[in-house]
């Protein structure tokens, strides 16, 4: 039954776009407790807010945040009926628009999912209509804000795209580069991130893959498609990597 509690989850979550890992819960105990609702299962909890959201062609979706060290399990409120960046175009004009469309176009067809700064800057000045950097500049960081783009730090900023982007543009990524675009083989999401075999074109995200190559614990570590079986080297060196790391 719809109650006072599922309002608030989804005044939180239409506030904050994204909820990450442990908030998830967190939230979903809160809301419940406050309006005296057993918290018994979270995935009937979010279905029956869906089906609330249907005619408003809006959902609520589990997804991967790839940030730059790790994947984190979240929900986002994505809207259903976009054709390209229907949500995007309520509030971004034309130009910025055009500019957002190209750091994907870079994002999709770099090797790591991520792209510097100012190289996203930059790509104002390539556009139809040409933007002038400090406008790019501004740009970049209302998508950053409004969490459409992730920023990172190593020796230089560098972007990424974020869950509620990878989810709710789903059907145009897989539309504009599907030779580039690929779900992981584990959960069937989107990723851009994950690790990728050498052989087919199979890949998944890094918390997808350490969760089963550990839950597996064979060697060699060989690529999850039966069809391929393809050693995983890396894969492999990763987790050996991550066991010293926890056992220090």
């Amino acid at each position: 039954m719809y109650s006072d509690a599922h309002r608030l989850f989804l005044q939180i979550i239409t506030a904050r776009r994204v909820l990450m890992g442990a908030e998830v819960k967190s939230t979903f105990e809160k809301c419940c407790q406050k309006f005296h609702v057993p918290p018994d299962n979270l995935h009937e909890f979010v279905m029956e807010i869906n089906r609330r959201l249907e005619v408003m062609h809006l959902a609520i979706r589990k997804s991967i945040q790839e940030d730059l060290a790790e994947d984190i399990q979240c929900f986002v409120l994505v809207n259903t009926l976009n054709g390209e960046t229907t949500r995007m175009g309520s509030t971004f004009n034309s130009q910025e628009l055009a500019l957002f469309k190209r750091i994907i176009e870079e994002l999709v067809n770099s090797d790591d999912g991520e792209l510097p700064e100012t190289e996203a800057m930059n790509l104002a000045t390539n556009l139809e209509t040409r933007m002038k950097i400090g406008d790019s500049e501004e740009a970049i960081q209302r998508f950053i804000h409004d969490k459409w783009l992730l920023q990172h730090t190593r020796r230089e900023k560098v972007v990424s795209l974020s869950a509620l982007t990878i989810s709710e543009l789903q059907p145009y990524l897989e539309e504009l580069y599907p030779e580039l675009v690929q779900k992981c083989f584990l959960c069937k999401i989107l990723t851009l991130k994950g690790y990728r075999c050498t052989k087919c074109s199979t890949r998944v995200h890094r918390r997808c893959g350490d969760r089963y190559f550990t839950r597996k614990n064979v060697q060699p570590v060989l690529c999850p498609d039966p069809e391929c079986d393809e050693p995983w080297p890396h894969m492999e060196k990763c987790l050996k990597q991550k066991r010293l790391r926890s056992s220090e």
